[in-house]
């Protein structure tokens, strides 16, 4: 997985629409009015005036800000609800999207594969709290002064405490060599990422880290003494019903014949159409909404005590605590603590993303996937439409972001060309008095104004202003300091 405060910045940057046919595929239709509630209540973070408060359907969503194809699942009462799949899994092919397409998964891997090395505690092959280097076998973590007093273990890895490196990955592109785990973890070619290494005291700072989810997947191979996949299979997820799911990044045809394709922002399919993730604790499982909303009412299930063959009791109640001063639990992240606890993870790998957000106590939860990147403020409105929807106990709406239409001065200064990365483009152009992005493959999407002389960056507060040199635009710079040259 890519790392996700830059992916959503940079989905922020080059979000845009593209005009493709949305059908919808649904496999749980019933006659109960809050479908059609739920669907059609998104709020678009950003609106004028005249439009704050007016919803739209998802298909008018996923065409404004061109997501090729999305699936969904909504649990109440402990029980999945409603799924529905909608719009193209390949854009090129013109494969509609069903809610038995399989999506990549990205970091929602993580607590999934958490749950297995938790079945290992469960078992005593494990232990929360020991040095790793006494259960890894064929490889080990290599000792330095910041592991003279505290090691790192189990429990840190799973809470990003483990003071290891490496962010994320970005995975390999067809027709790349893919390199093995330990050259990965040895930042060895052909890998495409550093080193794992401790370069801080383990357990006195909380920062994210794939690379400590690749020692796990490590070392639940050399203690189960079977493939990671193998065991993650049999043993976790169909132990939860998760038929549709598999870490393996070759999988048998009866999965890999379903699964989607990545798309870029805007949607135009990734070359070769998806990337190999051999980090597959940390990035690498393939999925359906239906079958993560498995693993989420098991959770739920087991902090009640129903805690089957997976967890224990104490295992199930600290899965849900933040660990270590940590935002993580023994694998999910914990977005809220209390009477309204709730728990889940965001996923982007490349051409995916994907978000699972669910409560502790009350049964209630959603599982949003699709197949592109630049996907979250998408996400956001659908996740706030299901819980208006559903009645999430402690759920607050976002007030919506008030636009006022664009100045004259922003008309005329503002249309040109904009370098968003080293291989991406934008055009702003002015059409009857409003700004829009066109983007590299085609796509487009409104640019909204916060005052005469910023524009507003989809999906929150960011804005953006003119870098001016000479009274000539020479950029277009974020709130957040992220900067696009001007090419023309």
């Amino acid at each position: 997985m890519r790392e996700l405060l830059f992916r959503l910045m940079l989905s922020i940057a080059i979000a845009s629409a593209t005009l493709i046919s949305l059908p919808a595929s649904a496999s749980d239709r019933t006659a109960d009015p809050r479908i059609k509630q739920m669907e059609s209540g998104l709020l678009p973070r950003v609106a004028l005036k005249a439009d704050v408060g007016h919803t739209y359907s998802i298909q008018q969503r996923m065409r404004s800000l061109g997501i090729p194809g999305a699936s969904i699942a909504v649990i109440d009462q402990g029980k999945v609800v409603f799924t529905r799949a909608y719009g193209l899994s390949d854009t090129v092919e013109k494969t509609p999207a069903t809610t038995e397409t399989l999506f990549q998964a990205g970091s929602i891997s993580k607590p999934v594969a958490a749950l297995g090395a938790l079945r290992l505690v469960k078992e005593g092959k494990l232990s929360l709290d020991e040095d790793v280097n006494t259960k890894l076998r064929t490889w080990h973590v290599p000792e330095n002064e910041f592991t003279k007093d505290d090691k790192v273990t189990l429990r840190r890895l799973v809470s990003h405490t483990a003071g290891l490196t490496v962010h994320g990955f970005p995975g390999y592109a067809a027709g790349t060599q893919i390199p093995t785990v330990v050259q990965v973890l040895n930042g060895e070619p052909p890998a495409n990422t550093a080193a794992v290494r401790v370069d801080v005291r383990p357990g006195s700072v909380y920062r994210y880290s794939g690379g400590g989810y690749t020692v796990m997947q490590l070392m639940m191979g050399d203690v189960a003494n079977e493939s990671f996949e193998s065991f993650m299979q049999t043993k976790v997820l169909d132990v939860l019903g998760m038929k549709s799911s598999t870490y393996a990044q070759n999988p048998l045809p009866a999965l890999a014949s379903r699964r989607a394709s990545g798309h870029q922002p805007g949607g135009a399919r990734i070359p070769g159409k998806l990337h190999t993730y051999p980090e597959m604790a940390a990035a690498g499982l393939w999925t359906t909404p239906s079958d993560l909303a498995q693993y989420v009412i098991y959770v739920q299930n087991a902090v009640r005590g129903d805690t089957g063959a997976l967890l224990n009791e104490s295992l199930a109640k600290e899965l849900v605590t933040r660990q270590q001063g940590g935002q993580h639990g023994l694998g999910p992240q914990i977005f809220e603590v209390g009477e309204f606890a709730s728990f889940g993870h965001g996923g982007v790998d490349e051409g995916f993303e994907a978000v699972v957000a669910a409560s502790v106590a009350h049964g209630k939860g959603v599982v949003i996937m699709a197949n592109t990147n630049g996907a979250f403020g998408f996400f956001d409105e659908v996740r706030a439409s299901v819980a208006r929807t559903y009645d999430w106990p402690g759920f607050e709406s976002t007030p919506q972001l008030e636009a006022v239409p664009v100045s004259a001065w922003l008309l005329q200064r503002a249309p040109g060309k904009y370098q968003l990365s080293p291989d991406r483009t934008a055009t702003l152009v002015a059409k009857q008095g409003r700004l829009f992005l066109e983007l590299f493959d085609g796509g487009q999407f409104e640019v909204l104004a916060k005052s005469a002389t910023e524009l507003y960056a989809p999906y929150g507060s960011i804005t953006m202003r003119l870098v001016e040199v000479d009274g000539k635009v020479t950029a277009m710079k974020r709130s957040d300091g992220a900067e696009f040259p001007r090419l023309d």
